[in-house]
Parts: structure tokens; C-alpha cells; sequence
């Protein structure tokens, strides 16, 4: 029980301990998971630029970069003239295996231990917004299943409760029948219902 619980403040992909700074995410439909910022800034790089860490929405900007290597997509202006990987263009999260969206610094002054620098804070806050669409949009999606539900349970019902009708109708008939109020002959014996001819019979 106890390491189930230690789960939830660690990260779904590297496993860092992290319970103030872990966001939750729909990761790989239907599964949800709590990640890291580096981890989940990783998991979606396209829906950011790696340098200012503005989150993109629609339509995309046209002046921009796209990795080489992976889905990351780059403001052209936010790209450092010095940057070394230009040609072809690689994203910082390629070109280095190391390379980390969020380092906060350690300080001994600092409650925490910790300060985060400007760009780190840029990090979680783009990761903030990352994990909130993902959240909304698997809310929204989880309303209209639950409401297919609702609709294939309610279907399910009145079939069900037809059946029944169906059922005691002919359960009813069967009664009367056998009391001899519908087809009984003197023997004791029932006869079948008369069947329904076609018009054209006599």
C-alpha cells in the first residue's frame, strides 16, 4: 500500500520524487499518468517552442523550425544567431541526451533547497498549460462516453422491460388457456389458438 501511495509522487516516466511539481496528463489513451515537467515538456514537444516555451495554438506561426529529428516545432526568432545545430536544424531536447527542460539550482538559503531560474519557470508554467488542455480535453471526452453509456443503458432497459411485458403476456395467455378459457376441448385438453388466415382465405 504504501509504495502504491509513494507512486503518485513520482514521476510515470523517470520515476523522479517530485509530489509539489508533478502534473497529471492523459498519457497514451486511456491511461493517466503524473509526470515530471522535463518528462512531459519531452512527451509533447510539438505543442511548444523549446526556447521562449510559448505554448502553440491554432493555426501554427508561419516563421518557424522543425526538428530534424523528433516533432519539435521552433519560433525562427527565439533561435540564438550562435545556436550550433542550424543545418539541418536539431531542437535542444535532440541534441543533447542530457539536455533537461527544468533545472532548478540548489540553494541553501532557499526554504526548498531549491530556486528555479526564469527559463525553468517558463518550463513548468508551458507544462501547466500542456497538462491542462490534455485534462479538458479528456474530460471532454469522458462526457460524451459517459453519455453514450447513458444512452445504450437506457436502450438496454426498455428492451429489457419489453421482453418482460412480452414475457408476462405470454405467461398470462398460457393460464388462461390452460383454464380452459381459451381453447379447451371436453377431453381436458387444450387446443391451440385459432391461426389468423390471409385475406383471401375462407
Amino acid at each position: 500500500m504504501k509504495r502504491e501511495r509513494d507512486h503518485q509522487f513520482e514521476c510515470g516516466i523517470c520515476g523522479a520524487e517530485d509530489r509539489y511539481l508533478l502534473h497529471n496528463v492523459r498519457h497514451r489513451t486511456p491511461s493517466y499518468r503524473r509526470l515530471c515537467t522535463n518528462c512531459l515538456l519531452k512527451d509533447h514537444r510539438g505543442l511548444f517552442c523549446p526556447f521562449c516555451f510559448s505554448v502553440y495554438e491554432e493555426p501554427l506561426p508561419n516563421d518557424r523550425s522543425m526538428c530534424n529529428k523528433c516533432p519539435s516545432i521552433s519560433h525562427k526568432p527565439c533561435i540564438p544567431s550562435n545556436y550550433p545545430h542550424h543545418t539541418p536544424f536539431i531542437c535542444p531536447s535532440c541534441s543533447s541526451p542530457n539536455f533537461s527542460f527544468f533545472n532548478p539550482t540548489t540553494n541553501g538559503d532557499s526554504p526548498s533547497g531549491r530556486i528555479i531560474d526564469r527559463d525553468s519557470a517558463r518550463a513548468l508554467v508551458a507544462a501547466a498549460k500542456i497538462a491542462a488542455v490534455s485534462m479538458t480535453k479528456a474530460a471532454a471526452m469522458a462526457k460524451v462516453e459517459a453519455e453514450k453509456r447513458v444512452k445504450e443503458a437506457t436502450f438496454a432497459k426498455k428492451r429489457a422491460r419489453e421482453a418482460l411485458e412480452g414475457l408476462a403476456y405470454l405467461a398470462a395467455k398460457e393460464k388462461e388457456i390452460i383454464e380452459g378459457k381459451g381453447g379447451s376441448n371436453y377431453n381436458g385438453l387444450y387446443l391451440s389458438p385459432p391461426q389468423i388466415t390471409g385475406k383471401g382465405e375462407k
